[in-house]
Order: structure tokens, then C-alpha cells, then sequence
């Protein structure tokens, strides 16, 4: 036990010692710390149900995941009613199922020598757009705000419309029959709305807690930053026991909380901690990836068809629908350009192929995780360079407008 955790120590302190210098080179958090987990992996013997096949993992991954939504969802601005209008509901509503359908077709016509199931399940796992890899993106000002926004928006609520595909393709490829499938899919359809629904009252309601209790003098700072920390918890714990999509219900929840408890801002000194705890199980989060990943590459395994895959998700599998659904926005050249390329994929996909994995028989699993690798790999050098690229080129100097 003292051996990996000397290796998540040391990881953190090379991260923390040397953090502006690896931003300079535009190398950002994860790709340090998937690096240094292949690193660790290669040097240590391990098993691979450790991580590829672990609840536990899987549980943390989740936890990770809703903490960055929330944080991302207390940035955002606007009411509810717009992240379901204009370019936020094109991307939502016309890009991320022209994404689906294009990988999905991918799969079924190329001889790939994979099941409808998986390929399916494939697809869920490699299309929802994350900036958990890239927080930096939708946090710099140099980015028009409007663009953060939009990016925000389609991140915090992709997943809730992609995971009943993703159940449903889990049940057809555990029981073989399409009534199981299609059970699946009648259960976790309305995961979304109830999402909302419980994010929008339970944000409503810690937020309007929060207003009331400092406005009157019972809180501290300390407390108050804590009460952040817990927040994200009691929401995806309550959605999840109302068998709602425990993400999107934290992402709304974080909206509503900042519209209720800071209508002028949040201080950021009441968000300083979650800010630090959600960077630092993030950061945890792709060295266990990176440690899982070197376990997973040693498989001997034919890797072609997970490559394939992965490749066409992350180019034109992401750019060209996103460009036919942006066409007729208020968006300008530049905007739709940068849109349609940053489509990093984190801790969304990491979720969607644990829960594969651990639900899939046998080696249609390992198949998922495999795809599910190269996918989020991929991303990680992709995006995790070319990101901080584009927006030197297309906005070299800080805007303040939107």
C-alpha cells in the first residue's frame, strides 16, 4: 500500500511544483498525470481488475465527475430557458445525434467484428463532449464568454441524453433480446427530466439556505465553503435514489444554487475549496486512468477496431456534425470552427465505459474498455494540446465581452 501511494504523492508534487512550466508548453494537468499513471503502471506490477473491473472506481470516477459539472454549472450564466435555445439546443438537440449516427454507421459498415450491442455502446462512450481534461478552456477569457457558455451548457447536459442509449445497448448486449433493451431504455429515458427537476428544486433550495443563513450571521467563511463541498453529494446522492441522471441534476443544481445564492456573484473565497478539491480528484482521477491504461495496452488484443473507432469520435465524428448544426446561428466563422473542434472527451466517457465494462459479459467488456482507452488517450493529447493552440490563434488578446 505505501508504494502507490508514494507514486500519487509524488505525481502531485511534480504537477504542483512544475505547473506554469508545463502550461507554458501547453501541456496541461491531465496529460501530466495520465503520463505519469502509464509511467507508474509500466514500473508496477499490477492486476488488471484492480481498476478495468472495479466498483470502486467506478464510484470515484462518478464522484469526480459530478464535482467538476457543479463547478462548471456556478460559471455559467443565463436563466434555464436559454440552455435549451440557440446554439446550446443545436448542439443538443442536431450535433450530438448526427455524432451517434455517424459513429455509429462507422461501426456497422466497416468489418470490424463487432456486435450491434457494443458498437452502440461504443458510440455512447466516445461522443459526450467533457472539459474535465480541458477546464482551462471554458475558464479563459480570452475565450468570448458566450463560447464558455455554450460549452458549458452542451457538457453539463450531453450525457444525460446519451446514457438511456447506453443502458439500453448494456441490456441488449447482456440478455441478447430487444424487450430488455427496451426496458432499459423506458427506465432511464426520464432520468433526465427528473434530473432537472430534482437539480433545479434541490439548487433552489440549498442556494436559498445558504442566503438565508449567512444573511442572518450563523455561517463562517469556513463553514460556507463547506456547505459547497457538500452540496454536489446531497444532489447526485437524492437524484440517483429518484432514479434521475445524478450529472445533470448536479450540473442544474449548480446553476440554480449560483441564481438563488449569489444573484450579484459568489464570492470567490466561498468557492475557493471546491475549486482546489474538484482540480485535485481530477488529477487523481487521469493518474488512475493513466495506471489503468498501461494494464489495458499490454493485453495482447487486436487493437484496429477500438483505433478506428476512436479516431473517427474524435475527427470528423465530432467536427462535421457540429458544423451542420451550427450553420444558420448567430455564431461567427471563428466561433463555430472552435466549437466544432473542442470536443474533449474526460471523465464523461471514463464513467460511460465502467459502466459497460462492469455490466458486459466477458469480452464484449474488455472490448468497451478498450475503445473506451483509446478514446479518452486520444483526447488527452488531441485537445490537451491543440486546445490552448487555437485559442492563441483565434484570440490572442483577453476579451471582455461577449
Amino acid at each position: 500500500m505505501s508504494v502507490p501511494l508514494l507514486i500519487v504523492g509524488l505525481s502531485l508534487l511534480v504537477w504542483a511544483l512544475w505547473s506554469r512550466v508545463f502550461r507554458k508548453v501547453t501541456v496541461n494537468g491531465p496529460i501530466v498525470m495520465t503520463a505519469l499513471g502509464l509511467l507508474g503502471g509500466a514500473l508496477l506490477p499490477v492486476q488488471g481488475e484492480l481498476f478495468l473491473e472495479s466498483k470502486a472506481m467506478l464510484f470515484f470516477a462518478e464522484i469526480v465527475l459530478a464535482y467538476l459539472l457543479f463547478v462548471d454549472a456556478l460559471e455559467v450564466r443565463g436563466s434555464f430557458g436559454s440552455h435549451f435555445t440557440g446554439v446550446p439546443a443545436r448542439l443538443l438537440g442536431i450535433g450530438l445525434p448526427l455524432s451517434l449516427i455517424l459513429v455509429l454507421a462507422v461501426g456497422l459498415i466497416l468489418p470490424l467484428g463487432l456486435s450491434v450491442a457494443v458498437i452502440l455502446a461504443i458510440a455512447c462512450i466516445s461522443v459526450p463532449a467533457d472539459f474535465s481534461p480541458e477546464t482551462s478552456i471554458v475558464r479563459d477569457d480570452r475565450v468570448p464568454a458566450r463560447v464558455r457558455r455554450w460549452l458549458n451548457v452542451e457538457s453539463g447536459y450531453n450525457d444525460g441524453l446519451v446514457s438511456p442509449l447506453l443502458l439500453g445497448a448494456v441490456a441488449f448486449a447482456s440478455a441478447g433480446t430487444t424487450s430488455d433493451a427496451g426496458r432499459a431504455f423506458a427506465v432511464a429515458a426520464p432520468a433526465g427530466l427528473i434530473a432537472i427537476l430534482v437539480g433545479a428544486a434541490t439548487g433552489a433550495a440549498i442556494g436559498g439556505a445558504m442566503r438565508f443563513a449567512d444573511g442572518r450571521g450563523w455561517t463562517e467563511a469556513q463553514s460556507m465553503r463547506i456547505a459547497f463541498v457538500a452540496t454536489p453529494l446531497i444532489v447526485f446522492g437524492l437524484a440517483v435514489a429518484l432514479q434521475g441522471n445524478g450529472f445533470v441534476a448536479v450540473f442544474v443544481a449548480g446553476v440554480a444554487v449560483r441564481l438563488v445564492r449569489g444573484a450579484s456573484g459568489i464570492p470567490s473565497a466561498e468557492i475557493s475549496l471546491l475549486d482546489d478539491l474538484s482540480w485535485l480528484l481530477n488529477l487523481l482521477l487521469w493518474l488512475a486512468f493513466g495506471f489503468a491504461s498501461i494494464v489495458l495496452l499490454s493485453e495482447t488484443y487486436d487493437w484496429w477496431p477500438a483505433i478506428v473507432l476512436a479516431l473517427v469520435a474524435l475527427t470528423v465524428g465530432r467536427f462535421l456534425p457540429v458544423l451542420l448544426a451550427l450553420i444558420g446561428t448567430e455564431t461567427t466563422r471563428k466561433e463555430r470552427f472552435f466549437v466544432a473542434a473542442m470536443g474533449p472527451r474526460g471523465a464523461a466517457s471514463i464513467v460511460f465505459g465502467l459502466i459497460a465494462a462492469n455490466a458486459l459479459p466477458g469480452e464484449e467488456g474488455f472490448l468497451v474498455l478498450a475503445a473506451t482507452c483509446m478514446v479518452v488517450l486520444g483526447s488527452v493529447v488531441l485537445h490537451g494540446i491543440a486546445g490552448p493552440l487555437l485559442v492563441r490563434r483565434f484570440w490572442p488578446a483577453r476579451v471582455t465581452a461577449a
